[in-house]
């Protein structure tokens, strides 16, 4: 498994155009843009993790855009998390290849880590293989 590298984080967005949908929200810890994350209990976003207990590796989406331009987004301030759609500028991506929770906290990988949790596909849109970001959340019972 591989993570994807982000390179330039700033070159992400929905694609709000082609039918992506975006939620305004708050960090609930040190998060960035192209960061894969899940809604918490306290109704904040934090950082998915893949590699912790089946029922905690969950991940329902992708940091897009911060409250003030930036691409690091700390704990209690503003920022926007696309659920669902496509997302351009992560780069390195292959049109229908599935894309997954990684190990390791925020990031997106190519391959399957402890955990099956797809987050979404590759999807060629004009010149650009964009992430369609699709959570799918499997039977934590069956992991």
């Amino acid at each position: 498994m591989a993570d994807i590298t982000i390179t330039y984080p700033a070159n992400i967005r929905a694609l709000t155009e082609q039918g992506a949908v975006v939620l305004p929200g708050t960090a609930g810890s040190t998060t960035g843009v192209g960061k894969a994350v899940a809604l918490a209990s306290d109704g904040e976003w934090d950082n998915a993790d893949g590699n912790v207990t089946a029922a905690l590796a969950r991940v329902q989406g992708v940091v897009v855009a911060s409250y003030d331009g930036e691409t690091t987004i700390t704990a209690g301030n503003p920022l926007s998390v696309c659920v669902f759609g496509p997302v351009s500028g992560i780069g390195g991506l292959t049109a229908g290849a599935n894309y997954y929770l990684s190990d390791t906290a925020g990031a997106i990988a190519d391959a399957v880590g402890t955990y099956d949790r797809i987050l979404g596909w590759g999807a060629k849109l004009a010149s650009e293989v964009c992430l369609f970001v699709s959570p799918q959340q499997n039977d934590p019972s069956s992991a």
